[in-house]
């Protein structure tokens, strides 16, 4: 905003920083790639322990991994004979915390459902918001 309360032109953002943006966002939007990056933004785990926080199989999840790691999000690294995944930015582990800090907020509970229901469309908080389909 402005002096006078209104607010200026947007900045213009090149299309290559903005491609690179949906990519990260289209990665997120699994909603196991999501889980993942959530887990791992409470510290580093292995592939199994990972397996089992999320509810899926060791090849289901080192998939979602090798695809969260070639986009930079994610890195391993050796603890011995183990090996461990982190949020390679914690920037990344910030915008995850936010995002399941203000849908708390606003109610979404853990099986998805909102403190409000839907509203007489039928559509729920996260649609509304712009979160659904």
């Amino acid at each position: 905003m402005d002096t006078n309360g209104t607010r200026g032109a947007a900045e213009s953002l090149p299309p290559d920083l903005l491609q690179e943006a949906a990519g990260t966002f289209g990665l997120l939007s699994s909603t196991m790639r999501l889980h993942i990056v959530w887990v791992l933004t409470q510290g580093e785990c292995d592939v199994g322990t990972l397996a089992e926080q999320v509810g899926a199989t060791l090849p289901t999840v080192s998939q979602h991994l090798a695809k969260l790691k070639l986009a930079g999000l994610v890195r391993a690294q050796r603890q011995g004979r183990r090996q461990v995944y982190v949020v390679e930015d914690p920037n990344l582990a910030a915008i995850v915390r936010l995002m399941v800090a203000q849908l708390q907020a606003a109610g979404v509970h853990a099986d998805g459902a909102t403190a409000t229901g839907t509203d007489a469309d039928g559509a729920s908080a996260g649609t509304r918001r712009g979160l659904g389909a």
